[in-house]
C-alpha cells in the first residue's frame, strides 16, 4: 500500500501546524514501514489531505478512483489547515465550518478528527461522511530534555535571560485579538518573566485594535511570527507555561507538542474540544480572562500544582508507532470499502 500525503503550504507557513502535521503523518508511516508519496500524479492507493484549500487536488484523486482521507480540526491556528470560522457578535461567540470545508469533508471517503466531541461537532454541522477519531502521535525523541544544545538555541536566538521564567502563548493576529489581555495582564504584573506570543499571520497585516494592543504592551511581552522548527522546539523546551488565551478553537498539534515538552497548559475553555484536556489533571482550563490571568500568576508563584507529568503520561501513549498502525488500519478499511 502506498499513500499520498499531500499538503503544500506557502513558504511562510513551512514550519507551522499544517507542515508539522504532514511531518507527523509521514514519520508514522515510516515507523510502520509503509510507503508514501507527496506527488499528486504518482501511483498511490489512498490519498490523505489536511487542508480545505486542497479541494482541486482532492478532486484529482477522486477522479482517479482513489479513496480520500481528510484530517480536520488538527491545525486551527494555521490559516492553511483551518476548517473553522470564529465569529463574535453581541457577546456571543460561535465556531462554524467554512463553506468550502464542509464541501471538502463531504467529498472525502473518510474524515479523521482528534476527539469524540470534534466528531460530534462535524456531524452537527452537516458532515455526512464516515468520521473516525485518530489523534496524531508525537515523536517523543524530538523533545529530548537532556540535549542542552537544543535548549540553548532559544536563548541565543532571542538573547533572553536564562534566569527568567518563560510563558509561551499561541493565537492569531486578528482585528482586536480577543482574549489577549488575559496574557498581557500577567506580563504587566510579572516583569521578571518573559512572554512570547506566536501567531501565523504577519505582524504587518495586523489591523484595527491589534496594532494598538501590540504597541502598548509591556517590554517583556514579545509578539512574533512563525519560527524555524528547531527554534520553536527549543522555546517549548524552555517554556514554563503554554497558554491559549484566545476564544477560537486552537490547533491540537501545538497542544500535543507542549504536553510532550512538559509545559504547564493554561487554556481558555472554548479553545479546545472539551474531551481532550481535563481541568486540574492535564491542564488548567478556565472560561474567563480574569481566571486565566489568575491561574498563570498562581502557577508562576508556585501556588498551584503542575499537571505536566499527567499530561506527559497521556500524550506519550500517542507515539508514532501507535499512530502509524492506526492510520494503516483506517487506510486499509477505506480502500476495501472503495473496492466494493
Amino acid at each position: 500500500m502506498k499513500t499520498l500525503v499531500y499538503f503544500q503550504p506557502s513558504s511562510k507557513n513551512d514550519n507551522f501546524e499544517g507542515a508539522r502535521m504532514r511531518k507527523t503523518i509521514k514519520g508514522a508511516l515510516e515507523v510502520v514501514d509503509s510507503k508514501y508519496t507527496s506527488n499528486l500524479y504518482d501511483d498511490y492507493d489512498v490519498a490523505h489531505f489536511m487542508s480545505p484549500d486542497d479541494e482541486n487536488k482532492l478532486n484529482i484523486a477522486l477522479e482517479r478512483g482513489v479513496p480520500v482521507v481528510v484530517s480536520a480540526l488538527f491545525g486551527e491556528d494555521d490559516p492553511t489547515t483551518k476548517f473553522l470560522i470564529h465569529k463574535s457578535k453581541d457577546g456571543k461567540r460561535t465556531n462554524t465550518l467554512k463553506s468550502k470545508a464542509l464541501r471538502v469533508l463531504n467529498k472525502a471517503n473518510l474524515v479523521l478528527v482528534p476527539t469524540e466531541s470534534a466528531k460530534e461537532f462535524l456531524i452537527e454541522n452537516g458532515v455526512s461522511k464516515p468520521i473516525e477519531v485518530c489523534l496524531p502521535g508525537i515523536n517523543l525523541s524530538r523533545f529530548n530534555f537532556s540535549r542542552e544544545d537544543e535548549k540553548e538555541l532559544f536563548y541565543r536566538y532571542f538573547r533572553e535571560d536564562k534566569n527568567k521564567k518563560i510563558v509561551l502563548a499561541m493565537g492569531e493576529y486578528s482585528f482586536n485579538m480577543e482574549g489577549i489581555h488575559s496574557l498581557i495582564n500577567v506580563a504587566i504584573k510579572r516583569p521578571d518573566v518573559g512572554f512570547y506570543y506566536i501567531g501565523c499571520e504577519a505582524l504587518s497585516s495586523s489591523v484595527g485594535k491589534a496594532k494598538k494592543i501590540i504597541k502598548n504592551s509591556p517590554k517583556n511581552m514579545h509578539f512574533i511570527n512563525i519560527l524555524p522548527d528547531d527554534i520553536y522546539r527549543s522555546l517549548l523546551l524552555n517554556a514554563d507555561v503554554f497558554m491559549l488565551p484566545g476564544y477560537s478553537v486552537a490547533g491540537i498539534i501545538s497542544v500535543e507538542e507542549a504536553m510532550v515538552a512538559k509545559c504547564q497548559l493554561i487554556v481558555r475553555k472554548s479553545a479546545m474540544f472539551p474531551d481532550f484536556l481535563k481541568n486540574e489533571k492535564t491542564a488548567y482550563v478556565a472560561e474567563f480572562s480574569e481566571t486565566l490571568t489568575s491561574l498563570c500568576l498562581d502557577y508562576l508563584d508556585e501556588k498551584i500544582k503542575p499537571t505536566t507529568e499527567e499530561a506527559y503520561r497521556k500524550i506519550s501513549l500517542y507515539n508514532l508507532e501507535n499512530f502509524g498502525k492506526q492510520l494503516l488500519s483506517l487506510y486499509e478499511s477505506v480502500i476495501a470499502s472503495n473496492n466494493k
